[in-house]
């Protein structure tokens, strides 16, 4: 049995976040990608960045031809990166990676169906305050069709 198209939508997501590394042009190395629990434990001894990647909701938006469903998956895409010294420029750096890899120009294709991909706003905690690790938390919605 084939896996859901939402399933396999998220998995297109998560191949380009893991592109992202300096040896593919970008600003940051990410040391480890998380999509499979519901929170990151985020231990002294952990490389840092880390993306953790949750759903948060999914939503039919409308039935459209021979009783296909547009449908909405929402996902929050939580960053962990270090703090100190250089951390805002590290912050903006990897916010612009995680833009970069999701508005890459190209849509996704699954089934000749292209899903459309669109973030809310970033929430920034101030890289100044001193934290040990200075998140970056950022919605991100899929739309695609799936037939019934």
């Amino acid at each position: 049995m084939s896996q859901p198209k939402s399933t396999r939508v998220v998995a297109k997501l998560l191949e380009r976040l893991e592109a992202i590394s300096v040896a593919n042009g970008y600003h940051t190395d990410i040391a480890h990608i998380e999509s499979d629990r519901p929170q990151v434990d985020i231990q002294h001894d952990i490389p840092l960045p880390v993306l953790h990647l949750r759903n948060v909701e999914n939503a039919i938006t409308r039935v459209v031809a021979n009783g296909a469903r547009s449908e909405q998956r929402t996902l929050q895409l939580d960053a962990y990166l270090k703090g100190g010294e250089g951390a805002r420029e590290r912050q903006d750096a990897l916010l612009d990676d995680l833009y970069r890899a999701l508005y890459t120009g190209e849509k996704i294709k699954l089934d000749r169906l292209a899903v459309e991909i669109t973030t809310g706003n970033a929430a920034l905690d101030d890289a100044d305050l001193g934290s040990r690790i200075v998140p970056i938390y950022l919605p991100v919605t899929i739309t695609y069709t799936s037939e019934r």
